[in-house]
């Protein structure tokens, strides 16, 4: 839940005018004697302000690991949740670590994603693990990497995530943010082929931006496969430390080689992010600032079009 302080300061406002528009009776306690926002008044602020709410499906994929998919995924879900985003997670990643992140490793007998993809309408929503208010996730386990079995048919491959993605969006969510493994499998193609939105995070180093181009040559070649109009890209440059050339290098060797693709912003690196996941959580849910709540709010807000003078 997003303070009234933080809001504040994120978005520049005099506290006395949050406290007008947000009744104080709509506010929640927090820890250290805070006043805390809940989505739902957020959204309903938001959408007066223009933010859009409608449904859209984004991926954070790229074919080298190690990049921050599962960071970005999991924060920038949280993130949204608290903004009244209605989220999902989607792991589609057989190592699981989503799942493991918030300790929510499925039991042998819950269905994960290889399980509901023939059959959404009966069985993803009871799938479905609640994390916090509005953040819920379906959990992968190792059993997913059946699905470069299973989906073999690439009819399969092109519906298979689709299908899952539109029950999610027709029982009242906002947002799904899949986090993709680093390959090249049906997962992968199959996310692809369902998202809106995909974002290639990129760390500082040659083998990264050779994945970022490997990833986004594959992307342009299984959207003509199958014959669909290409997702939004974006290119989130992450673990940047502005003290070393090769971070500088790397802004500038991505910033001219795809500048209409590139967030305007990295992710700087930082420690915070290994410890909170220590302990399950996402760096939202700790008190105070942070380069890396800085950082993921930021994020968040330019991927879901935020406009910084609501």
């Amino acid at each position: 839940m997003i303070s009234i302080d933080e809001f504040a300061g994120i978005f520049r406002l005099p506290k006395t005018r949050l406290q007008k528009a947000f009744k104080k009776d709509s506010l929640v306690k927090m820890p250290g004697g805070r006043r805390g926002i809940p989505p739902a008044s957020l959204r309903s602020y938001f959408s007066k302000k223009g933010v859009d709410y409608s449904f859209r499906v984004i991926a954070h994929i790229n074919l080298k690991g190690g990049t921050g998919k599962t960071t970005s995924t999991i924060s920038a879900a949280a993130r949204a949740a608290q903004y009244g985003f209605k989220t999902c997670i989607l792991d589609m990643d057989s190592q699981a670590n989503a799942s493991l992140a918030f300790d929510l490793m499925p039991a042998e007998d819950e269905p994960i994603f290889s399980d509901i993809w023939q059959n959404p309408n009966e069985m993803v929503m009871g799938s479905l693990s609640r994390i916090d208010d509005d953040l819920y996730i379906l959990p992968s386990s190792l059993e997913n990497s059946l699905l470069d079995i299973n989906l073999m048919n690439p009819v399969s491959q092109k519906n298979a995530v689709n299908g899952v993605c539109e029950v999610i969006g027709k029982n009242g969510f906002d947002l799904v943010m899949i986090d993709c493994p680093p390959s090249l499998g049906t997962a992968v193609i199959s996310t692809i082929c369902a998202a809106d939105i995909l974002v290639i995070p990129v760390c500082c180093d040659p083998f990264s931006i050779k994945g970022l181009e490997f990833t986004i040559r594959e992307v342009a070649s299984i959207c003509d496969t199958f014959h669909l109009d290409a997702p939004k890209i974006h290119i989130l440059l992450t673990k940047f430390d502005k003290r070393l050339a090769i971070s500088a290098n790397s802004l500038n060797e991505i910033s001219s080689a795809y500048p209409d693709h590139l967030i305007p912003f990295p992710i700087r690196t930082s420690s915070e992010y290994a410890k909170m996941l220590d302990r399950h959580q996402t760096v939202f849910l700790r008190s105070g600032k942070s380069r890396a709540k800085t950082d993921y709010d930021r994020y968040v807000r330019y991927l879901l079009d935020f406009d910084n003078d609501l």
